[in-house]
C-alpha cells in the first residue's frame, strides 16, 4: 500500500491496483489511444504482450518496437540492481520497460506513475500476465500535482526530465528544477534518484544528427539561450525540451538540493544502451573508446543508423587518446542523492 496528496486529497492504493486522476493535460503519446487499447485487449485476452506490441509495430514501427520490447532498455538496472526489498517509483514508466524489470527482482515494490491513460493501463495489463502486479501499484498522473512523503528508496526518471517544460508553463529550467526537488522530498533518507538523458553536446550533435525531440539538427546542442533563439528563429515556436552538458547538469542537480553524483556514458544511447562505461573513471571510458569496438551511432528519434560511422569512431578515438571523450557521450546514467 501507498499513500500519496493530490489536489491536496490524501489517496491511499493497495498493491495491484490503479489509481486514475481526472486531467491527463500532459499526457505524452507515441501511438494512439485507440490502438494502444487494441493492444491491451489482445494481452488481457491471453495474447503475450511482446506478441501482441509485435504483430502491430514490428514491420510498421520498428523503432518504436525496439524502445517497448528490447531488454537493453533496463541494462543500466541490471548493471546496478536495486537492493533487495527497495521500494522503487519509476516517473514516466511509459509502457512499463523499466518498471516491470524491476518489480521482477528481489522483493521489490514498484509504484508506477505515469499520466497517460492508456499507457498505464498497459502497464497493468502486462504486470498482470507476468505475475508481478501484486508487487506493483499504478499511478496515472502527472508528477508535478503528486505529493509523495519520503517513501522511495530508488526514483528513476528515465527519458523524462528533458520533456517536462513541454507540459507546464514557467521558465523551463525552473519547471525542471522543481521536478528534481519534488523528487528529492520523496527519497527516504539515503536514497537514490537515477535519471536517464541525453547530452546536449553529443558527438553527433556536433556532427549534424538531429536532435532526438526537436527533430532539428544544429540547435540543440547550443546552450540553452541561443538554442531558443535559433529554434524560434527556425520553427516560430518556443522551444520547451532542453538537455544539458555535464557540468550544466550538475549545477541543475546541486540547485535542487543533490550533492552526491555519479555519473556513467551511455552508447549508443541511455534507449537501447549497448555498454555504459564509468565516467567518473574517464581514463577506464577512454581505454575502451580506444581499444574496443565502438557501438554504431543512431539516430535517436527514427532509430536508423547515422551514415559515416568511421567519422564518429574517428573522433571518439581522437577525443579519448586526449582523455576527453567522455564529454561527449550520446547519454547519461546519474545517479544522484
Amino acid at each position: 500500500m501507498i499513500s500519496f496528496l493530490h489536489g491536496g486529497k490524501n489517496v491511499t492504493l493497495d498493491a495491484g491496483n490503479i489509481w486514475t486522476a481526472q486531467n491527463e493535460a500532459v499526457s505524452y503519446r507515441d501511438t494512439s489511444a485507440e490502438n494502444l487499447r487494441a493492444i491491451i485487449a489482445e494481452v488481457e485476452s491471453g495474447v503475450p504482450w511482446r506478441v501482441a506490441v509485435g504483430t502491430r509495430y514490428a514491420e510498421s514501427h520498428p523503432w518504436l518496437h525496439q524502445i517497448v520490447t528490447s531488454p537493453a532498455r533496463s541494462l543500466f538496472f541490471r548493471q546496478f540492481p536495486p537492493s533487495a526489498g527497495a521500494k522503487i517509483l519509476d516517473i514516466g514508466a511509459g509502457w512499463g520497460q523499466i518498471a516491470l524489470p524491476l518489480a521482477a527482482g528481489k522483493d521489490a515494490v514498484v509504484t508506477a506513475l505515469e499520466p497517460t491513460a492508456e499507457r498505464i493501463a498497459f502497464i497493468r495489463a502486462a504486470a498482470v500476465q507476468e505475475k508481478l502486479a501484486e508487487r506493483m501499484h499504478f499511478v496515472q498522473a502527472d508528477f508535478l500535482e503528486v505529493e509523495f512523503q519520503p517513501t522511495f528508496d530508488l526514483i528513476c526518471c528515465v527519458g523524462v526530465l528533458e520533456w517536462v517544460p513541454k507540459f507546464h508553463a514557467g521558465d523551463p529550467q525552473q519547471v525542471q528544477l522543481e521536478f528534481l526537488r519534488r523528487m528529492r522530498a520523496a527519497l527516504r533518507p539515503g536514497g537514490k534518484c537515477y535519471v536517464g538523458i541525453e547530452n546536449r553536446l553529443g558527438l553527433k550533435y556536433f556532427l549534424g544528427g538531429r536532435d532526438d525531440h526537436t527533430s532539428q539538427r544544429n540547435i540543440s546542442v547550443f546552450d540553452s539561450a541561443l538554442a531558443t533563439t535559433k529554434h524560434h528563429a527556425a520553427t516560430g515556436e518556443a522551444l520547451r525540451v532542453f538537455t544539458y552538458s555535464h557540468a550544466e547538469y550538475l549545477d541543475l542537480f546541486r540547485a535542487a538540493g543533490f550533492h552526491q553524483v555519479e555519473t556513467h556514458g551511455a552508447f549508443p544511447d541511455y534507449k537501447l544502451p549497448e555498454i555504459i562505461l564509468p565516467f567518473d573513471v574517464p581514463t577506464e571510458l577512454n581505454r575502451a573508446l580506444l581499444n574496443e569496438s565502438i557501438p554504431l551511432e543512431h539516430d535517436g528519434v527514427e532509430g536508423h543508423r547515422l551514415p559515416h560511422q568511421e567519422e564518429y569512431v574517428s573522433h571518439y578515438r581522437s577525443l579519448a587518446r586526449m582523455g576527453t571523450a567522455q564529454f561527449f557521450c550520446p547519454s547519461f546514467y546519474f545517479s544522484i542523492q
